[in-house]
């Protein structure tokens, strides 16, 4: 089968795991399929050059100066769409990410006859067409100043290059990271799914991490990994040391690993100052996988405070192939990346109190921690890449087949 997939990003352009782990399945799936990749010309003059690769479709920056420009960005976008398409001839198109891109690609992709999948790691997809910076000025009830330029939007719209119709009947086939990200995100009202599928994401790489040398600090360490931002939690984290020390009596460091901007890194310096824990707190910036593999082997537990939804968590199936003890904020989908109480400790989102209770119990509980951390790497090896690819090229032959099925029963009725 030709596969043409589509992504606002694609590494070595990437924002998160997101990105990787569509490169990681588009490379497994060229095991049985001719595979190419449909993506934004973000980072275009430093990615190397790949014929599989097209870095062609527009992508817009949030905010509204991205609104001026983007009945032109729309316009270029479904050209690019149309020519790839014309050029691939692709037997399935399988959106991952549009988020920035012009969603009225994604609409030329609908129209075009060609079965469409999307794998849904990410909320953007229930907010198709209305997060879009363009097609949601075409949806009714826009007012006042939006109303008016609904009113331009519309008119720009009635030329040739665009006549985008962000209602118009749809069907998809739709594979879901965790049925937390089914349930919250939703699907859209102008797609009707065609099959559906929950496939839990697998760490691509985990000979590295299940041979991390264990060797934890003498002083207890709690790592954090993952990007240092609000939507992350780490000052839950903070909270949370602190909390441990006042009231469990217990003086540990935090360890985190992780961009940040300066703003974020100034406030969470003011908090530590706050709390009194300036000295037990260590920001590494971002660290590469070894490096990190590294932290994990000197730390007494991983913290996950995200204070969003997230749709899965695969830094928590990373930590429990290093058999690091994980404390997560009960979020999303990560409840189903490991499950509680066996295979981790769980606590309500914001809870620093919680956060703090459950590093207490890891660290005063010796016996229950180690047999945590045994189920947690079983559930992380069944939860296997190899598990991951095959499931993944299931969905794609029925993605494509039900397009088939589904059209067998709208002739029969």
């Amino acid at each position: 089968m030709r596969i043409l997939v589509v992504s606002n990003l694609y590494p070595p352009v990437q924002a998160g795991g997101y990105e990787a782990r569509c490169a990681a399945t588009s490379e497994a799936l060229r095991a049985w399929h001719d595979v190419h990749v449909l993506t934004s010309t973000r980072g275009r003059p430093h990615a190397p050059a790949d014929p599989r690769i097209r870095r062609e479709l527009p992508i817009l920056r949030t905010g509204r100066s991205s609104i001026a420009i983007a009945p032109l960005a729309s316009a270029r976008a479904m050209k690019a769409m149309r020519k790839n398409l014309a050029e691939i001839s692709p037997d399935l198109i399988f959106v991952w990410n549009g988020s920035g891109v012009p969603h009225a690609a994604l609409q030329v992709a609908h129209e075009s006859g060609i079965p469409v999948a999307y794998s849904v790691g990410e909320y953007w997809f229930g907010r198709l067409y209305e997060a879009d910076a363009f097609a949601r000025f075409l949806l009714p009830g826009r007012v006042g100043l939006r109303g008016a330029w609904a009113r331009v939007a519309r008119a720009l719209n009635r030329l040739p290059a665009l006549r985008v119709d962000p209602l118009s009947p749809a069907r998809a086939a739709i594979c879901w990271n965790s049925e937390a990200t089914r349930r919250i995100c939703g699907i859209p009202p102008m797609i009707t799914p065609t099959h559906e599928v929950t496939i839990y994401p697998a760490v691509a790489a985990p000979e590295l991490w299940s041979a991390v040398d264990r060797q934890p600090a003498a002083k207890p360490t709690i790592a954090y990994v993952g990007r240092v931002e609000p939507v992350k939690g780490p000052d839950v984290a903070y909270r949370a040391l602190a909390d441990l020390r006042d009231r469990h009596g217990v003086e540990a460091r935090l360890v985190l690993a992780g961009s940040y901007s300066g703003s974020a890194r100034a406030e969470l310096d003011r908090l530590a100052v706050d709390l009194g824990i300036s000295h037990l707190v260590e920001l590494r910036g971002r660290l590469d996988p070894g490096e990190v593999a590294r932290l994990l082997g000197e730390a007494h537990a991983l913290v996950v405070p995200s204070v969003w939804e997230e749709p899965f968590g695969i830094v928590l199936l990373e930590a429990a192939l290093a058999r690091v003890p994980v404390v997560a904020a009960r979020s999303g989908g990560m409840p189903e990346a490991l499950r509680e109480p066996s295979e981790a400790l769980f606590f309500s989102i914001e809870d620093a109190a919680g956060c703090s209770d459950a590093l207490a119990q890891t660290l005063g509980d010796p016996a229950g921690t180690q047999a945590r951390v045994a189920a947690a790497y079983d559930r992380a090896t069944s939860l296997s890449f190899d598990r991951y690819v095959a499931e993944m090229n299931q969905f794609v032959i029925d993605a494509r087949e039900s397009f088939d099925e589904s059209g067998r029963k709208a002739v029969a009725r």
